[in-house]
């Protein structure tokens, strides 16, 4: 999983260019981030990823699931009004969970 993350780093500084890696602070880890619709191809040319669930966030942005179709990979992001995208979490072995309307079982 971490060999993918950093794979999935490298994918975004290669897309928004080491330009955009001297403007983070040091003190925080690099989000990566660039132009939603070249995330979605890159995800989808590389890992076979597609769109599987979104939902909206309080700020605005669209949270959204890829995964493979065989479920053995899967990325998050986080995705701007403006259509800026960028990568939270990445990793292995999606696995979809019934909704249960009346709550977890105690």
């Amino acid at each position: 999983m971490l060999g993918r993350m950093l794979a999935l780093t490298f994918l975004g500084t290669m897309i928004a260019g080491p330009a955009s890696l001297a403007q983070v602070p040091t003190v925080q880890p690099a989000i990566p981030c660039h132009d939603y619709k070249e995330i979605a191809r890159q995800l989808g040319n590389r890992y076979e990823e597609a769109p599987v669930s979104l939902g909206m966030q309080s700020n605005g942005n669209v949270l959204q699931v890829f995964a493979s179709k065989d479920k053995e990979s899967w990325t998050i992001l986080s995705v701007s009004p403006e259509g800026t995208g960028c990568i939270l979490a990445a990793g292995r072995r999606w696995e979809d969970m019934p909704i249960e309307r009346d709550g977890p079982e105690a």
